[in-house]
Parts: C-alpha cells; structure tokens; sequence
C-alpha cells in the first residue's frame, strides 16, 4: 500500500508540481482547495496525466480558522505525511496587512501542527513551504551577508512592516518560527519531524497549460514584466536583485524527505543562483525566439557587476553535505519554459 500524503493548498503553483511530483513516485494524495470550482478541474487533469493516480481533494475554505484542518485528519487515519503549502501570496489584497498575510500564515500553520499533533499520531513528516524571505537581511546585509540555512530575517512586525512586501516576508518569518518553536513547547514531543523548503523567487512552467492565462503568475509574472522595459534603452537593467529557483526543484525537495531521512527535520535553503532584469534581458534575447528584437538589451556587459552589487549571497554547503552533487534546473531552462508555455497558449 502506497504511502498517503495530505497537500494543503494544493491547487497552487508550487503545490500543483508537488502533487505531480507524489503522483508520479506513486504516492496517494489528499489535497486541499477552497472551493470544488478549483479542484475538480486539477482532478481531471491528474487523471488523465496518471489514470492510476490516487488523488481526492478535501475544501478547506479558510486555513485560518481554528480547527481548519481537524475533520480531515480525524477521518483521513491513513495519512502519514503532510505537506503543507497554503500561505497568503496575493499583492493587491484589499484588508490589513496583517489580517491578509500575517494571520493566515501563522494561524494556518499552527493549525496544522495542532490538527496532527491531537489527531493525527501516525504521521511521520511534515513539510512546510517557507521561503528565502524569511532568511534574506535587509540594508547592505542584503548583499553582503553570506546567506544559508541558518539565517533568520530579523524583521519585526510592528516596527519595520510598512509594505505588502514586508507583510508577507514578516509572515513567512513568523509562520516558520512559529512552527519550529511548536516543536520545542509541546509535552509530550510530537511524532512528526518538521522540515521546511526556503525557496527564493520561483520561477518555471505551470504543471498544466490548462492553468496558462495571458497573466502570469505572481512569481513569474516579474518575467513578465521586464519584457515591458522600454526596448530603446541601452543602459544596465538592474529592476531588482534576487536569487532564483525553479519550480520543478522546489517541488523535489518537498517530496525528498519523505524517502531521504538525512532531509528530515532540515531547513532546506535552495536555490539555482542570482537573478536581475540584465541576466533575465540576456537570457530572452538569446533564447526566447518569440521575445527577439522586440524587448530590451540593456547592457550585457554589465552583467557579472549588476549581480556582484544587487545580489544576495549565498552559501548551500549545508544541502550539498547531504545530498551531494545535485544539479538544479538553470535560471535559463526555467524562463525559456515559461515562455514556451506561455506562446503556446497565447498567440504572439
């Protein structure tokens, strides 16, 4: 018999290729959505990619409320391992900061570990979707410290939240520390070792076309959006300065600890190396036959000097001990797959 894992959030970007990723390794996967509107069409589309795929959803319409995810565990006893993925990352919500991004992302994971701490004592690993914003340094610590899995991003709500930008990286934050300290409180210890994935800006294919639409996706949509940079200008294109990842990795190393004990109980920090609008610009001009001659060049020369300046750096000495050599998808592969999609779906 397969092992069961239950996917919070499941009809999300990210979740969309973990759940692929489970399928496809022969997991069975209960997942949750807020509405059968979002999941039966997801339903249709595994089963037509894995007619012999076990997966069923469950509606969680609000993962803040108290008692979100009970029913679920108290009726679902075959589930011995949660991924849990449901978090706010919306800009544009029309509430506080902290009603949109802060509470659902604290209440709903510690919903979560509650559910399966009373209810669930079968379960083995939960893996929770946390982000390199709750690593990342602010001022000229952002480009100078050497980011790993140990770092904490040391911003407080009250005093430093002023964006929805810093709404969510303060929510991601408190949302981890709020689950590892959890762990620590409870009497008798929990069952589950508790893993989190710290992805920065994730890029790649949606799992289907079907989810394609002339907008992209938060995380991809800043693809996008450098497609719009004026295509006379010749100067270097900074934009931002980030590290980038791919969502196929993201959603590996989501479903790796449930097989690879050496992952268990880790902060996974990954990532596949620097991103700006330059090396984006550089990419789509080479790559993307649809975007030539029609985008920015900006300067390529510039290059290697606009990420040495507004890139975050970096060190994955901690995943490397323990998984070896393992070679991420390239910030090329992903935006030339995106884009591929992207035509595909829409004409040019």
């Amino acid at each position: 018999m397969s092992q069961t894992v239950f996917v919070t959030g499941a009809t999300g970007f990210i979740a969309q290729h973990v759940v692929n990723e489970l399928l496809k390794n022969g997991y069975t996967v209960i997942g949750t959505a807020r509405s059968e509107t979002k999941s039966q069409p997801l339903i249709k589309l595994f089963k037509e990619k894995y007619p012999n795929g076990n997966l069923s959803f469950v509606i969680v319409e609000d993962i803040s409320t108290e008692s979100a995810f009970d029913d679920v565990l108290i009726n679902n006893k075959s589930i011995t391992n949660v991924i849990h993925t449901a978090s706010p990352f919306s800009y544009g919500i029309d509430k506080s900061l902290e009603d949109a991004y802060l509470n659902p992302a604290v209440n709903g994971t510690l919903n979560i570990l509650n559910a399966i701490y009373k209810y669930a004592p079968q379960v083995e690993n939960v893996i929770i979707t946390s982000s390199f914003a709750a690593l990342k340094q602010y001022g000229n610590e952002y480009t100078t410290h050497i980011h790993t899995n140990e770092s904490w991003n040391p911003i407080n709500w009250e005093n430093d939240v002023k964006t929805e930008n810093d709404g969510y990286s303060a929510s991601k934050t408190y949302a981890e520390k709020a689950a590892r300290k959890f762990m620590i409180q409870q009497d008798p210890k929990p069952n589950f070792k508790l893993t989190t994935v710290n992805p920065p800006y994730v890029f790649g294919p949606q799992c289907f076309d079907d989810y394609v639409s002339n907008k992209l996706n938060t995380s991809n949509e800043v693809l996008n959006n450098i497609t719009k940079i004026d295509p006379s200008n010749n100067e270097p294109q900074v934009v931002f300065g980030a590290l980038a990842i791919d969502v196929r990795d993201v959603a590996k190393f989501h479903v790796l600890p449930l097989s690879n004990e050496n992952l268990q109980s880790e902060r996974i920090f990954l990532t596949s190396g620097p991103v700006t609008a330059q090396n984006v610009l550089n990419i789509m001009n080479e790559s993307c036959d649809p975007l030539k001659g029609k985008i920015a060049i900006g300067d390529p020369s510039k290059t290697n000097e606009i990420i040495e300046q507004n890139c975050p750096k970096y060190d994955l000495s901690n995943l490397k001990s323990i998984i070896g050599d393992y070679e991420f998808i390239n910030l090329e592969e992903s935006i030339v797959d995106v884009f591929d999609q992207y035509y595909k779906v829409n004409s040019v």
